[in-house]
């Protein structure tokens, strides 16, 4: 009897043990839900129209407005590779940041005393 009780009970705690080695880990921290931020899509539509509006008023050149063109669609084709696989938090601060910068430089350019 107690030859067969050790077999026994290793047969019933395997059964219980196996499963709980096979569990995923669950989404990676940085792709659970950030708060609310501001989005990257209506701050590019912000610059565009910050673009325009110095290219018009002579703030800036048209140069300097294509290079900032170029980098705002540059932001928006990142944007639409990250958001293949759904954007994480890096990502998305990535964008935002990246748009803030460019935001900065527009204005910068804007502010200046000397016309292009």
């Amino acid at each position: 009897m107690k030859r067969y009780a050790i077999p026994a009970f290793i047969m019933t705690a395997l059964p219980a043990a196996a499963p709980a080695q096979f569990v995923g880990a669950g989404p990676p921290a940085d792709i659970i839900a950030a708060p609310s931020q501001p989005s990257v899509a209506a701050d590019r539509r912000d610059i565009r129209r910050s673009i325009r509006e110095a290219r018009r008023s002579g703030d800036i050149s048209r140069a300097e407005a294509r290079s900032f063109g170029r980098e705002n669609a540059a932001i928006g084709e990142l944007g639409q590779r990250f958001a293949q696989d759904g954007l994480s938090v890096s990502e998305e601060r990535e964008l935002q940041v990246r748009t803030e910068a460019l935001r900065g430089m527009v204005n910068a350019r804007r502010v200046r005393g000397d016309r292009p």
